[in-house]
């Protein structure tokens, strides 16, 4: 979420009292102006504790880097040398800290805020070489690389996992595919389960509930208890959850009259509807919008649509077939798999 993490804890420290502010004559004149609270002075403040973690960051991560192939234990201040391999996962619990110093690694769940730019990293974002990260809450990390190497402070674990893997499982999914990627993303960060241990089904339809569980998996489970925000979502199965996450968030809102219609095909207008609503509730920019007069059937989208479908084009998540919208098309598995890929990818810029 595009969040303005930096400033809202630069806010925190102004309220606390922790900058002075001189030029008051009297209890009832203003201590400085609210332009100038909003403008300069909050630029220069905000850039100035930027300074200070680069430079503290910077320091650490170049002793760290200088230390290359000692190995997990070599402390750095109040910072710990870890060590990791391809699926190996990292846990920390909230508030600990870390400094990513070579490999690769992503989100598993929780929620990890990038400190160095002041970004929250979604679920299956990547981490960023020489960059400062601060648990948020609990959080596990999934190493994706064959070697991997950070600086951790606080409460960290490594344990064993499945290594990632090279090759897909799914006879349907060749690495010639066009999906191939996509599917490999959301398979890999376990987004989207297959049709059966060998089978991805890459051209079947998606269908609504399917859509709200993948987002909820996205979101990182977000706990919720059962309430019948829609009449034909019944507690206990395996779409529950999701969907009712969903409506509760306002991220989908149903198709009238209290019902959600969970088994029928997802169509292409309304999965960029639902992004766009789960982009909003994320704190995302969602300001980007495409003309739409490049496609022959761009009359064809429905006026409920039209904001999200130009945003989705704007952003590049959805790129149209053989250069037509087709709103009202169902998305095929491949499809969805594609829309959410790029979709991490945009809110990673």
């Amino acid at each position: 979420m595009k969040k303005r993490i930096l400033a809202g804890v630069l806010g925190l420290a102004i309220l606390a009292g922790t900058v002075t502010l001189a030029g008051a004559t009297s209890q009832d004149q203003a201590l400085v102006s609210l332009s100038h609270l909003t403008g300069a002075f909050w630029n220069d403040l905000k850039a100035m504790v930027k300074q200070e973690v680069d430079r503290d960051t910077s320091a650490i991560y170049s002793a760290a880097a200088g230390q290359a192939g000692q190995g997990s234990g070599v402390a750095v201040g109040s910072f710990v040398s870890q060590t990791g391999t391809n699926g190996d996962m990292a846990a920390g619990s909230i508030g600990c800290g870390l400094i990513w110093i070579q490999g690769s690694a992503a989100v598993r769940s929780g929620i990890l805020v990038d400190a160095t730019v002041g970004e929250e990293i979604p679920a299956g974002g990547m981490l960023t070489v020489g960059h400062r990260y601060l648990a948020g809450t609990d959080v596990t990390l999934t190493v994706s690389s064959v070697e991997a190497r950070w600086m951790a402070e606080g409460e960290w674990t490594v344990r064993a996992g499945e290594p990632l893997p090279g090759q897909l499982p799914f006879a349907d999914v060749p690495q010639s595919a066009w999906f191939y990627e996509d599917v490999a993303y959301v398979y890999r960060y376990e987004l989207f389960n297959g049709s059966s241990p060998t089978q991805f089904a890459p051209e079947d339809k998606m269908q609504r509930c399917m859509m709200t569980t993948v987002l909820h998996r996205l979101a990182g489970k977000p706990a919720d208890e059962y309430s019948a925000v829609f009449l034909d979502i019944p507690d206990g199965q395996w779409y529950t959850a999701g969907t009712v996450w969903a409506g509760r968030t306002g991220v989908v809102s149903g198709i009238g009259n209290g019902l959600f219609d969970p088994f029928s095909n997802i169509t292409r207008q309304q999965i960029a509807v639902i992004l766009y609503n789960y982009a909003v509730k994320m704190g995302y920019d969602v300001s980007v919008s495409a003309q739409l007069s490049e496609f022959s059937d761009a009359g064809t989208v429905a006026s409920w649509g039209r904001s999200a479908i130009s945003w989705a084009v704007g952003v590049k998540i959805i790129n149209g077939r053989d250069g037509l919208l087709v709103p009202d098309g169902d998305a095929t598995r491949a499809e969805v798999a594609a829309m959410l890929h790029r979709f991490v990818t945009w809110t990673q810029k």
